[in-house]
């Protein structure tokens, strides 16, 4: 099949957005996976919880002011509805994310990770029902927010007619990515989840409390999951199943990356992103495929992954 360049253009795009949402998903699974040791099945809940959130945020906001337009007003409304959606996903998902860590999963610690996914699968199940009971059981969308944002005249990237909402959504993974980089390698508390996750016993020893950054961690992974879902939901539908298929893919993309690594998430998943999107181009049936032979690929050359392996945050 013959692809313009434009197209090819189009298409890497489009795989570097998805890929974005993606490691905003992974980042928050492979922190939590690689500090508190915990295979977290209900990771794809939140981040489809973050989706309905986001939908019933920009829903309020619209009934109120009215559907955005173009031009200032319609950007005005635009960033409104998104800096709410954002605080109150996080007035959410951070006190969600604290209960499960707090209430349950830090009874099991010193268990076998059986334990662990039979808890995190039941509180998959729990969200899923809480979604229903809040929500319904159809899907639900919202296109005044996407529309109105791309409506804005940059939605012309170098002469190329591009979805507004799709630079916004990079350039926010740009900012999500620079910003837990440095919050893991500059800041007092980053450093202190690295030690944490590096030697548990040595961090205990000096005095740092290991039930307070496990809460923390836990708490920021659901916020980013969480995020990743209002981001990804104004082009799209929220339904009860949407969380199914980022969890998996976030398996595999740090599988690729290495475990617990967060440089190995970050490529990862714009490896898995613009691959799929080129996917749908080229041969639709492989989309599917793709990313499990590119795991199972770099799984039998590098077995640790890309970059990391166990206790690595970056």
């Amino acid at each position: 099949m013959a692809v313009t360049p434009t197209a090819a253009l189009v298409q890497t795009l489009n795989g570097i957005q998805f890929g974005f949402i993606l490691f905003m998903i992974a980042s928050g699974l492979t922190v939590i996976l690689g500090i508190l040791d915990v295979l977290n099945l209900a990771h794809g809940e939140l981040f489809s919880l973050g989706a309905y959130t986001a939908i019933g945020v920009f829903g309020f906001i619209i009934g109120i002011i009215g559907p955005p337009g173009g031009g200032v007003v319609g950007t005005a409304v635009f960033i409104l509805a998104v800096l709410a959606a954002v605080l109150v996903t996080a007035a959410i998902l951070l006190p969600v994310g604290t209960l499960f860590e707090a209430v349950f999963l830090r009874q099991i610690y010193d268990r076998d990770q059986v334990y662990q996914l039979v808890l995190t699968f039941a509180l998959l199940l729990i969200l899923l029902d809480v979604k229903k009971f809040i929500w319904g059981d159809s899907s639900i969308r919202t296109d005044a927010v996407y529309s109105a944002i791309n409506a804005i005249p940059t939605s012309e990237l170098v002469g190329l007619n591009y979805p507004t909402y799709n630079v916004f959504v990079i350039l926010v993974g740009s900012a999500v990515v620079a910003g837990l980089f440095w919050f893991f390698e500059r800041t007092k508390t980053g450093r202190i989840i690295r030690a944490t996750a590096i030697d548990r016993e040595m961090a205990t020893a000096i005095g740092v409390s290991t039930d307070r950054v496990f809460t923390l961690v836990f708490a920021l992974g659901a916020f980013l999951a969480g995020f990743a879902g209002a981001m990804a939901v104004p082009p799209t539908s929220a339904t009860l199943e949407m969380g199914t298929n980022p969890l998996v893919l976030s398996f595999v993309v740090i599988v690729i990356g290495g475990l617990g690594s967060l440089r190995g998430a970050f490529v990862g998943a714009l490896l898995v992103g613009v691959i799929r999107s080129w996917m749908i181009t080229l041969y639709p049936p492989g989309e599917i495929a793709a990313p499990f032979a590119i795991m199972a690929l770099i799984l039998l050359v590098k077995p640790e992954g890309l970059f990391g392996t166990w206790g690595e945050t970056a």
